[in-house]
């Protein structure tokens, strides 16, 4: 689907992941209506929704992933309504998707069945998305007029804070940040296994090194230890080192860090 991104299924389980997704689920739990996840490129946005996804659909609500990069309002809503209801049809306009869409939570919500909407990427949208953002905190206040306050729940994740007055209607603003060199040393020897690396091949002065060069950033540490599997694959018989993983980086630095 135009706008979706390949999910990976490993969730590390680092304290600063477990806090979010831990805070994410019971803003779900006592039905709030509007939550955010902030911080850079890598450090753990997307697998923060996958999980969080993962242990929502356990607990029976209906839960809807849209990645919106590459997608203005209107494209956002036609492929949330798509999504949501098997009755939308590509060229609707935008009055005939809302309508759909509020006809289709109104429907889950006298069935007693929570909605739960987790947008990824909102600062790669290809537009402004404070209308479409304002249109779900609106079908939001319309369940609390029904009587049914708490059926509908919004997670973003972008990578700065919502402006516009949109940060008045998140009740729950998560700051993502860097791994510490004690949870990056343990992802990166996780990551390691994952990869099916040699046991012992990274010294501890290679994994310090990989935490400095990488800041902590989880998806810079993942892109390093995909090269270092490149690296053995050629010579197996290697072992890394915090030279090694400086030489490596010093011929790659565009790919490794971009």
């Amino acid at each position: 689907m135009f706008g979706q991104k390949k999910q990976t299924a490993w969730f590390f389980d680092s304290s600063v992941h477990l806090e979010a997704v831990s805070r994410l689920l019971y803003l779900i739990e006592v039905g709030e209506p509007f939550g955010v996840i902030c911080g850079s490129d890598g450090c753990g946005r997307t697998r923060i929704l996958a999980r969080l996804r993962q242990e929502t659909e356990r607990t029976g609500k209906l839960v809807v992933a849209l990645n919106v990069s590459g997608l203005d309002e209107k494209a956002a809503l036609l492929e949330l309504a798509m999504s949501i209801s098997s009755a939308t049809r590509r060229g609707m306009a935008w009055h005939e998707l809302v309508l759909l869409l509020r006809d289709e939570i109104a429907g889950r919500i006298h069935c007693g069945v929570q909605t739960v909407i987790l947008i990824d990427d909102l600062h790669r949208a290809q537009s402004d998305m404070a209308p479409f953002l304002r249109l779900l905190t609106a079908l939001n206040a319309g369940c609390s007029i029904s009587g049914s306050r708490g059926k509908l729940t919004v997670v973003v994740a972008t990578d700065r804070p919502l402006t516009n007055g949109l940060a008045l209607e998140s009740l729950l603003q998560i700051q993502l940040t860097p791994l510490n060199s004690t949870e990056s040393a343990d992802f990166i020897r996780a990551l390691a296994e994952r990869c099916r690396l040699p046991a012992g091949c990274l010294d501890d002065g290679a994994i310090r090194a990989i935490h400095d060069m990488s800041l902590g950033n989880t998806a810079r540490m993942a892109r390093v230890c995909e090269l270092i599997t490149v690296l053995l694959e050629a010579s197996p018989e290697i072992q890394v080192t915090a030279e090694t993983i400086s030489a490596v980086m010093s011929e790659l630095v565009p790919r490794a860090v971009a």
